[in-house]
């Protein structure tokens, strides 16, 4: 997974995490979203999509569940 030229260095961005036939969408910070794929790197058990065209919409979405737990070290 790679974020390109176009992941914002701060804000938010609307994150989906496919779980098996399972979609969810949701807002988060690019912070706890480059963690969350710094861990995903480490074992796949999920897939994630960055959703470009919706970052100005984010707030219409919910927060990723325990968003703290990936902005801490």
């Amino acid at each position: 997974m790679t974020t390109g030229g176009w992941f914002p260095p701060e804000g938010d961005v609307h994150v989906r995490i496919w779980l098996a036939d399972m979609v969810f969408d949701y807002t988060a910070t690019t912070a706890a979203v480059r963690n969350l794929i710094h861990d995903w790197r480490k074992r796949h058990w999920c897939t994630i999509e960055l959703i470009r065209h919706t970052i100005e919409d984010c707030g219409l979405l919910p927060r990723l569940p325990c968003e703290q737990l990936f902005l801490g070290p």
